[in-house]
Protein backbone atom coordinates (compact mmCIF):
# COMPACT_ATOMS: atom_id res chain seq x y z
CA UNK A 1 0.00 0.00 0.00
CA UNK A 2 1.64 3.09 -0.60
CA UNK A 3 1.22 6.08 1.70
CA UNK A 4 -0.99 8.25 -0.27
CA UNK A 5 -2.55 9.82 2.54
CA UNK A 6 0.49 11.38 3.42
CA UNK A 7 0.52 15.10 1.70
CA UNK A 8 1.70 17.70 3.92
CA UNK A 9 0.81 20.80 1.61
CA UNK A 10 -2.44 20.89 3.49
CA UNK A 11 -3.62 24.46 2.52
CA UNK A 12 -4.24 27.10 4.90
CA UNK A 13 -7.87 26.41 6.42
CA UNK A 14 -8.12 30.13 7.44
CA UNK A 15 -8.90 30.74 3.55
CA UNK A 16 -12.14 29.28 4.49
CA UNK A 17 -14.42 32.50 3.32
CA UNK A 18 -14.45 32.98 -0.56
CA UNK A 19 -13.65 30.27 -2.63
CA UNK A 20 -11.45 27.41 -1.49
CA UNK A 21 -7.96 28.29 -3.06
CA UNK A 22 -8.47 26.50 -6.38
CA UNK A 23 -9.36 26.84 -10.18
CA UNK A 24 -9.27 23.62 -10.82
CA UNK A 25 -8.10 23.02 -14.49
CA UNK A 26 -7.48 19.26 -14.63
CA UNK A 27 -9.13 15.93 -13.02
CA UNK A 28 -6.37 15.16 -10.72
CA UNK A 29 -6.54 18.69 -9.25
CA UNK A 30 -10.74 18.35 -8.57
CA UNK A 31 -9.96 14.70 -7.35
CA UNK A 32 -8.13 16.08 -4.56
CA UNK A 33 -10.25 18.90 -3.54
CA UNK A 34 -13.04 16.44 -3.62
CA UNK A 35 -11.15 14.25 -1.17
CA UNK A 36 -10.98 17.28 1.40
CA UNK A 37 -14.99 17.55 1.32
CA UNK A 38 -16.20 14.04 0.34
CA UNK A 39 -16.64 11.44 3.07
CA UNK A 40 -18.17 8.33 2.93
CA UNK A 41 -21.58 10.00 4.55
CA UNK A 42 -21.68 12.82 2.05
CA UNK A 43 -24.81 13.38 -0.35
CA UNK A 44 -24.47 14.94 -3.91
CA UNK A 45 -27.70 17.05 -4.31
CA UNK A 46 -26.91 18.14 -8.40
CA UNK A 47 -29.81 21.01 -9.19
CA UNK A 48 -30.35 22.46 -13.13
CA UNK A 49 -32.61 22.20 -15.56
CA UNK A 50 -31.65 20.48 -19.18
CA UNK A 51 -34.20 23.13 -20.62
CA UNK A 52 -31.95 25.75 -20.56
CA UNK A 53 -28.94 24.85 -21.79
CA UNK A 54 -25.98 24.96 -19.41
CA UNK A 55 -28.42 24.97 -16.41
CA UNK A 56 -28.70 21.26 -17.21
CA UNK A 57 -25.15 20.56 -16.40
CA UNK A 58 -25.80 19.41 -12.21
CA UNK A 59 -28.64 17.09 -14.01
CA UNK A 60 -26.45 15.53 -16.21
CA UNK A 61 -23.88 14.81 -13.88
CA UNK A 62 -26.39 13.31 -11.59
CA UNK A 63 -27.37 10.69 -14.87
CA UNK A 64 -23.98 9.69 -15.26
CA UNK A 65 -22.95 9.55 -11.29
CA UNK A 66 -25.78 7.51 -10.19
CA UNK A 67 -24.64 3.96 -9.33
CA UNK A 68 -21.30 4.35 -10.50
CA UNK A 69 -20.12 6.42 -7.02
CA UNK A 70 -21.03 5.33 -3.36
CA UNK A 71 -22.39 8.68 -2.52
CA UNK A 72 -26.12 9.03 -2.51
CA UNK A 73 -26.79 11.38 -5.51
CA UNK A 74 -30.03 13.28 -5.29
CA UNK A 75 -31.38 14.74 -8.84
CA UNK A 76 -33.40 17.48 -7.67
CA UNK A 77 -34.22 19.24 -10.82
CA UNK A 78 -34.40 23.15 -10.00
CA UNK A 79 -36.32 22.11 -6.82
CA UNK A 80 -34.38 21.03 -4.11
CA UNK A 81 -36.33 22.22 -1.55
CA UNK A 82 -38.27 19.25 -2.04
CA UNK A 83 -36.07 16.93 -1.55
CA UNK A 84 -35.15 18.34 2.01
CA UNK A 85 -36.69 15.61 4.03
CA UNK A 86 -35.18 12.84 1.98
CA UNK A 87 -31.34 14.59 2.02
CA UNK A 88 -32.24 14.84 6.25
CA UNK A 89 -33.13 10.99 6.40
CA UNK A 90 -29.95 10.36 4.65
CA UNK A 91 -28.20 11.72 7.76
CA UNK A 92 -25.18 13.33 5.81
CA UNK A 93 -22.71 15.11 7.46
CA UNK A 94 -22.02 16.89 4.35
CA UNK A 95 -24.40 18.16 1.52
CA UNK A 96 -22.44 19.12 -2.08
CA UNK A 97 -24.40 21.08 -4.27
CA UNK A 98 -23.67 20.76 -7.71
CA UNK A 99 -25.42 23.43 -10.03
CA UNK A 100 -24.35 25.62 -13.15
CA UNK A 101 -23.25 29.14 -11.25
CA UNK A 102 -22.33 32.30 -12.75
CA UNK A 103 -18.86 33.17 -11.10
CA UNK A 104 -16.95 35.35 -13.88
CA UNK A 105 -14.72 32.31 -15.16
CA UNK A 106 -14.15 31.05 -18.55
CA UNK A 107 -17.63 28.84 -19.89
CA UNK A 108 -17.22 25.42 -18.57
CA UNK A 109 -14.58 26.41 -15.33
CA UNK A 110 -15.03 24.32 -12.37
CA UNK A 111 -14.84 25.56 -9.37
CA UNK A 112 -15.23 24.19 -5.32
CA UNK A 113 -16.82 26.88 -3.23
CA UNK A 114 -17.61 26.49 0.86
CA UNK A 115 -21.75 27.55 1.00
CA UNK A 116 -20.87 30.10 3.07
CA UNK A 117 -18.86 31.63 0.14
CA UNK A 118 -21.82 32.09 -2.27
CA UNK A 119 -24.78 33.54 -0.17
CA UNK A 120 -26.04 36.51 -0.94
CA UNK A 121 -28.06 37.36 -4.28
CA UNK A 122 -27.08 33.75 -5.58
CA UNK A 123 -24.75 33.12 -8.17
CA UNK A 124 -26.75 30.17 -9.56
CA UNK A 125 -28.33 29.40 -12.57
CA UNK A 126 -31.72 29.79 -11.38
CA UNK A 127 -31.63 32.68 -9.00
CA UNK A 128 -31.40 32.05 -5.01
CA UNK A 129 -33.48 28.96 -4.48
CA UNK A 130 -29.99 26.18 -3.98
CA UNK A 131 -28.31 28.89 -1.94
CA UNK A 132 -31.72 28.94 0.22
CA UNK A 133 -32.23 25.54 0.12
CA UNK A 134 -28.67 25.70 1.73
CA UNK A 135 -29.56 27.72 4.78
CA UNK A 136 -32.97 25.82 5.44
CA UNK A 137 -30.74 22.68 5.66
CA UNK A 138 -28.15 24.00 7.88
CA UNK A 139 -30.97 25.31 10.18
CA UNK A 140 -32.21 21.76 10.21
CA UNK A 141 -29.42 19.57 9.86
CA UNK A 142 -26.37 20.94 10.32
CA UNK A 143 -23.27 19.81 8.74
CA UNK A 144 -20.72 20.12 6.04
CA UNK A 145 -22.27 22.53 2.76
CA UNK A 146 -20.02 22.81 -0.14
CA UNK A 147 -20.82 23.61 -4.13
CA UNK A 148 -19.41 22.46 -7.18
CA UNK A 149 -20.18 25.32 -9.71
CA UNK A 150 -19.57 25.22 -13.09
CA UNK A 151 -19.80 28.52 -15.19
CA UNK A 152 -22.29 28.28 -17.71
CA UNK A 153 -22.11 29.42 -21.06
CA UNK A 154 -25.48 30.11 -22.03
CA UNK A 155 -28.53 29.40 -20.26
CA UNK A 156 -30.95 29.97 -23.42
CA UNK A 157 -33.88 27.90 -23.60
CA UNK A 158 -34.21 25.16 -25.37
CA UNK A 159 -30.54 24.40 -26.39
CA UNK A 160 -28.21 21.94 -25.03
CA UNK A 161 -25.28 21.92 -23.14
CA UNK A 162 -22.69 24.04 -24.52
CA UNK A 163 -18.89 22.53 -25.77
CA UNK A 164 -16.86 23.62 -22.78
CA UNK A 165 -19.80 22.93 -19.88
CA UNK A 166 -20.11 19.17 -22.00
CA UNK A 167 -16.06 18.78 -21.15
CA UNK A 168 -16.52 20.52 -17.73
CA UNK A 169 -19.42 17.54 -17.35
CA UNK A 170 -17.15 15.03 -18.59
CA UNK A 171 -14.38 15.93 -15.67
CA UNK A 172 -16.48 16.19 -12.87
CA UNK A 173 -18.09 12.94 -13.26
CA UNK A 174 -14.30 11.57 -14.06
CA UNK A 175 -13.03 13.22 -10.74
CA UNK A 176 -15.87 11.66 -8.57
CA UNK A 177 -15.01 8.33 -9.83
CA UNK A 178 -11.48 8.42 -8.99
CA UNK A 179 -12.40 10.13 -5.80
CA UNK A 180 -14.82 7.36 -4.72
CA UNK A 181 -11.54 4.74 -5.06
CA UNK A 182 -10.23 6.45 -1.72
CA UNK A 183 -13.14 6.81 0.18
CA UNK A 184 -13.82 4.47 2.57
CA UNK A 185 -16.96 2.63 2.36
CA UNK A 186 -19.89 3.33 4.85
CA UNK A 187 -19.45 1.27 8.18
CA UNK A 188 -22.55 0.75 8.98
Amino acid sequence: MSEQGHHDHHHADESAEGALPIGMGTVEHLVEHLREVLTPKTVLVCVGNELCGDDGAGVVIARQLMGKVPWRVFDTQTVPESFLMKIIDADPDGVLLIDGLHFNAAPGAVELFTADAVTGQGPSTHGPAPLAFLEVLEMMHPCKRSVLGIQAESVEFGTGLSEPVCRAVDMVVEAFVLAAESVPSQER
